[in-house]
C-alpha cells in the first residue's frame, strides 16, 4: 500500500474539507465539486478509507499506463481510449418500515458504515463492503473487471470504425459509379441532339436549294428572297453540330 497520497486525491481531500467548514451539504451546493475532482461522498469518519482505496486505485491505474480523466464535468477511469464513470460512497441499506396504527409501509434508507464502489456506465456493476471481504479486497477484481470492459470496447470501437470505414469506401464508389454513368447519359443525350440538329440543318440546306431553284427558274428570286435564303444558310451553319463541333 502506498503511503503517499496521489495529488488527485489531495486536492479533493481539501476541497471536502473546504465543503465541510462551509456547512456545504446539498447536492445542488455539491455539484461543481462532483464534476471536478474524485467522485468521493462519505463522512468525515469514512474519508480515511475512501481516500487510501482512491490512492491505491489510481496507483495501479497509473502503473498499467491508465489514468483518471474529467470529462463532461464527470469523473471517469480510462483505459484504452475508453471512458468508464464511477463513484465511491457510503452505502445506505433500503429498508421497510411499517406505519405506525396503519396496515401499509414504506421504504427508509439506512445509513451504513460500508464502502460501495458503483460503475455508473452500463452494464452497471457494484462493490460492496461485505461481513468477510471490505471493498479494499475487491480492489484487483474492480481494475481487472474494468480493464476488460475497456478493452473489449475499444476492440469494437476499432472493428465499428474499419466497418464505417468500408462502408464509406462503398459510398464513395457508388458515388463515383452513378457521376460516371451520369456522365455517360448527358453524353448520349448531347450526341442524340447532335444528331437531330444536323439532319434539320441538312434539311434546311436541301430546302433553301430547292427553293433558289425553283424561284431562278420561276424568275421570281429577287432580292429579299436572296436575302432570306442567305439568312437560313447562315441559321442552318448555327444548328449543324459539324460546323461548330469542338473535340472534347
Amino acid at each position: 500500500m502506498s503511503n503517499k497520497l496521489h495529488p488527485l486525491v489531495i486536492k479533493t481531500k481539501l476541497e471536502l474539507e473546504k465543503l465541510d467548514r462551509e456547512g456545504t451539504e446539498t447536492w445542488g451546493e455539491r455539484k461543481k465539486y462532483s464534476g471536478s475532482l474524485l467522485p468521493i461522498s462519505v463522512e468525515p469518519k469514512l474519508r480515511s478509507r475512501a481516500f487510501n482505496f482512491m490512492n491505491e486505485l489510481l496507483s495501479l491505474l497509473e502503473r498499467n499506463n491508465h489514468t483518471i480523466r474529467i470529462k463532461y464535468n464527470r469523473c471517469h477511469i480510462e483505459m484504452y481510449g475508453q471512458l468508464t464513470e464511477f463513484t465511491l460512497r457510503q452505502k445506505f441499506y433500503r429498508k421497510r418500515e411499517q406505519e405506525v396504527g396503519y396496515s401499509f409501509s414504506h421504504n427508509v434508507f439506512v445509513k451504513s458504515e460500508d464502502l460501495e464502489l458503483k460503475i455508473l456506465d452500463y452494464p452497471r456493476k457494484i462493490w460492496i463492503d461485505k461481513k468477510t471481504k471490505r471493498l479494499e479486497d475487491y480492489l484487483i477484481q474492480i481494475y481487472e473487471y474494468i480493464e476488460k470492459k475497456s478493452y473489449e470496447w475499444s476492440e469494437y470501437r476499432k472493428l465499428q470504425k474499419i466497418e464505417e470505414e468500408k462502408i464509406e469506401q462503398e459510398r464513395i464508389l457508388e458515388q463515383e459509379k452513378q457521376r460516371l454513368i451520369e456522365i455517360e447519359k448527358s453524353k448520349l443525350e448531347a450526341l442524340i441532339k447532335s444528331s437531330q440538329d444536323y439532319k434539320i440543318a441538312k434539311d434546311i440546306r436541301h430546302y433553301l436549294k430547292v427553293l433558289e431553284l425553283k424561284k431562278q427558274k420561276e424568275g421570281e428570286l429577287g432580292q429579299e428572297l436572296k436575302k432570306y435564303i442567305k439568312w437560313g444558310y447562315k441559321k442552318a451553319d448555327e444548328i449543324d453540330p459539324l460546323k461548330n463541333f469542338i473535340d472534347n
